[in-house]
């Protein structure tokens, strides 16, 4: 077979000179098999600009795959295709496999390697120009040709993306935009999936960086004048699982159900290329002690135990390390989890988290103290007079005077010398950080950039439900905020019972949903929102008991299965002969601890 190269033909249409081939993302892709190689065709939007990726079928056990250098025309790539198969006729020839919108990663388990790619996207929505899809269908391919496969791959146990999601609005403004999808970004699922492929090509063009939790985007207008809310959900795929399999913390300081939500306002105007825009990042995640619960057949309330006893608590002390890198201070918890109960369960968690970040807080920095907050989310709600958002609401505000949040200036767009993976603390990085008004005016009419440093941190036992309505609370507080200063409202606050916030309401429900599915089982328990909404509280009492029996039907049947996919997924197993395999592990501990768990493994630094 001839080698690739590009043909000669005597007049031909030129690659534009000014396309920057080292940066230029891929957008849509073919797969092309012969008996020896896949051919994966990718091309930028405008199908003027094509690359070629060569992966071989004849060695079972290695990836190899190899980048042809040349860049082709249109004409060009379908003249190299006709020789591809003219050259392999007498094995089979060319054959198209799939059209596919990028690799979501290669993964190897005891046999051969296979080649995930996606094959349906959903756009859900846009940020600044960027356009940001949901993945619909993926496919698996097996890579190895079936004449050299092996027994093993047979067996029973092996049956254009231009926008960073995996971080924060803040971050993304900070960076160039040229630089690279940071894959090993906390948040990016598919870090070990892609590993291989990106580090033997020493580019991520190919492949698409995946987060996984939430996201959902609208489109409202104030007189006429129109902007977008954007709600990302981002989980961590750091001790990632399931609920009864995954509580508190790892000796890393990695939390269970971490996630990171984002509320995005964008003010969009006719005739502006780039845009105003006002974001927050909080976050939820496990109590940072070493606690767990055992799902139990007979007990839909299985008893919480203290694992370990941390007297100088390193990893909760890790955990908080690990904020201030992400967010600057002040960190400041808000623990919903209760106060009082007959026979103690959520208390014995609560007594123990004071007394950690009461330790912490004697041997910090004072700017590295943390702020702690204990409120009884349940007690107060029994009340028939409780106006539980209007409480926390006032924690928000109090929260949000502290941390502050992004403002991109009117409109600008910023850029610094920060590599994607550095870890900051923008604390230290910015130093203009402005927190006592919404910004400065210029002249009369250019306001400052601002900034976000800091992070409100909320828990409750799951990080589900009562957290996600403080996680409303909040995100209502600051969309006052963000309206004013985008110079949408006159004042900064949105009245709890306008459209506008019934239509954030609505966002944080749905996310509390995707997120309590994910990881519980059954969609958000929740009284507060349909109580906003005027709902019956007998029928509302009626579903919540319904989404009690799906949440202990999934802890308790299906879990398990579920745990070992992530654990496949995210790469902390990986299968070898004459080892165990998944399935006939006692525990996955010591899967996420330990030489597994460290930062020199693969689903951690990728």
């Amino acid at each position: 077979m001839p080698p690739l190269r590009a043909p000669s033909p005597k007049p031909r249409e030129e690659v534009p000179s000014d396309i920057d081939f080292e940066n230029q993302p891929l957008e849509k892709f073919r797969l092309y098999e012969t008996r020896q190689r896949y051919y994966l065709t990718g091309s930028n939007a405008t199908k003027k600009y094509w690359r070629v990726l060569k992966i071989d079928r004849s060695e079972p056990f290695e990836l190899n795959v190899s980048e042809d250098p040349v860049a082709y025309t249109q004409q060009e790539i379908n003249d190299l295709l006709q020789r591809i198969a003219d050259g392999n006729r007498a094995t089979g020839g060319l054959n198209f496999v799939t059209k596919a919108f990028g690799i979501a990663g290669c993964v190897r388990f005891l046999g051969s390697y296979y080649l995930i790619l996606i094959t349906k996207r959903r756009h859900v929505g846009t940020i600044c120009d960027h356009t940001i899809y949901t993945i619909e269908e993926s496919e698996i391919i097996s890579i190895p040709h079936s004449t050299v496969q092996t027994e093993a791959a047979t067996s029973k146990a092996e049956l254009s993306c231009t926008y960073p999601i995996m971080q924060s609005l803040q971050r993304n403004m900070l960076v160039d935009e040229s630089e690279k999808m940071p894959y090993e970004n906390m948040f990016v699922w598919n870090c070990f999936l892609t590993r291989s492929i990106r580090q033997t090509l020493n580019n991520s063009r190919w492949t698409v960086a995946l987060i996984h939790g939430s996201f959902e985007q609208v489109k409202m207008s104030i007189f006429g004048r129109v902007f977008s809310i954007t709600l990302i959900a981002r989980r961590s795929r750091h001790f990632a699982g399931t609920r009864y399999l995954k509580r508190g913390v790892n000796d890393k300081g990695r939390v269970a159900n971490d996630v990171e939500t984002e509320q995005i306002v964008i003010k969009e105007e006719s005739g502006i290329s780039r845009w105003e825009v006002a974001s927050v990042v909080q976050m939820r995640g496990s109590i940072p002690l070493f606690w767990s619960q055992e799902a139990s057949r007979l007990s839909p309330k299985p008893d919480i135990i203290l694992q370990r006893y941390d007297p100088t608590y390193q990893a909760t002390k890790l955990h908080f390390e690990d904020l201030e890198k992400r967010y600057g201070n002040p960190i400041i918890i808000l623990n919903l989890i209760k106060t009082v109960e007959k026979r103690p369960r959520e208390m014995m968690l609560r007594r123990e988290f004071a007394n950690a970040v009461g330790y912490l807080n004697r041997i910090l920095p004072e700017g590295s103290r943390l702020q702690f907050i204990h409120w009884d989310f349940h007690k107060f709600a029994k009340s028939k007079s409780a106006n539980v958002l209007a409480v926390l609401g006032g924690v928000a505000n109090q929260a949000l005077d502290l941390t502050g949040f992004y403002y991109s200036g009117k409109p600008c767009v910023i850029k610094s010398n920060m590599r994607h993976g550095d870890d900051i603390s923008l604390s230290s990085k910015v130093e203009h950080v402005n927190h006592d008004g919404l910004g400065d005016k210029i002249n009369g009419k250019v306001k400052q950039a601002r900034y976000q440093s800091g992070v409100l941190r909320t828990n409750c036992i799951d990080c589900l439900d009562r957290t996600n309505v403080a996680q409303y609370a909040y995100g209502l507080a600051v969309l006052g905020q963000q309206l004013f200063s985008l110079d949408l409202t006159g004042i900064a606050k949105v009245e709890p019972d306008s459209s506008i916030a019934e239509a954030l309401m609505d966002m944080y429900q749905n996310m509390g949903d995707a997120l309590a599915l994910q990881y519980g089982g059954s969609a958000a328990h929740n009284t507060v929102f349909p109580e906003r909404h005027g709902k019956w509280r007998a029928a509302t009492q009626s579903q919540e008991f319904i989404k009690s029996i799906k949440r202990y039907y999934s802890n308790t049947y299906t879990d398990g299965e579920k745990q070992d996919a992530i654990n496949l997924f995210l790469g902390y197993f990986q299968p070898q002969e004459s080892k165990p395999a998944l399935w006939e592990l006692d525990s996955d501990y010591y899967l996420h601890v330990g030489s597994y768990g460290d930062d020199s493994h693969a689903s951690d630094a990728c």
